[in-house]
């Protein structure tokens, strides 16, 4: 079986889209997703109608509980988040519908899945804490404390860097990066392949086109973080 594992797509259809693309070639037979499906940018709605399109399985992000607690908080919570991620969760409060909402609710902060013989873990942060930013440059105490024998590979979001680590016990400690703002080099979308037959996987990176979402951004205002980000690192833009 063909699993494509994607975290931190943040509502950049533009980047989710070329993704899709390129998961239909590859033949995908699963996804997995492992958090931040929204957050920072606006069309997370989208996002979530061509994920129901695939068989996958799917666990809550940081920006999925930040927007739950703030549909349920003050206005004075709000204009922090406001201030530090930018207008996106003030946009959702109004366009997403109460089943949407709920459904996101009900997202498991971490998911085990038994597939072809191999036990796999889906955490956003870490297995220690859904939280946890978990680096390339971690030190090495810290992903020992990682090591398990309860399953062969555990797959992380979080951070936006992709990482592929292997314990001592032979488990693959794999951060995907993210699809929608990725922060070692903009407009690539980070991602990968899990190939079950063989046990190899494939860090994969597609390029996206950031002008209409940089456009959007600009025109709405937005914290210049949010657009710059998306140019990184790439002189090619």
């Amino acid at each position: 079986m063909r699993i494509a594992i994607l975290s931190d797509i943040h509502g950049n259809i533009d980047a989710f889209h070329e993704v899709i693309k390129r998961l239909k070639e590859e033949r995908i037979d699963v996804v997995f997703f492992l958090g931040d499906q929204l957050g920072y940018y606006y069309d997370a709605v989208d996002v979530f109608i061509e994920i129901k399109k695939w068989k996958h399985y799917i666990i809550a992000g940081n920006h999925e509980r930040i927007f739950i607690k703030y549909l349920e908080s003050d206005q004075g919570y709000k204009n922090k988040v406001i201030a530090k991620y930018g207008h996106c969760f003030s946009y959702y409060e109004c366009e997403f519908s109460k089943n949407l909402v709920e459904e996101i609710k009900d997202f498991p902060d971490e998911k085990s899945v038994n597939i072809d013989g191999y036990k796999f873990l889906l955490c956003h942060g870490s297995s220690l804490d859904k939280d946890q930013y978990i680096y390339p440059n971690s030190e090495k105490g810290l992903l020992r404390k990682l090591d398990t024998t309860k399953y062969d590979v555990v797959f992380m979001g979080h951070t936006h860097y992709p990482m592929i680590h292997k314990t001592e016990n032979n488990v693959m400690l794999i951060n995907v990066g993210s699809v929608g703002q990725a922060r070692t080099i903009g407009g690539i979308a980070n991602w990968g392949v899990f190939d079950t037959s063989n046990g190899v996987y494939s860090p994969q990176s597609t390029p996206y086109n950031i002008d209409l979402l940089e456009k959007f951004l600009i025109d709405k205002k937005e914290k210049e973080y949010l657009y710059k980000v998306l140019r990184r690192n790439n002189n090619t833009l």
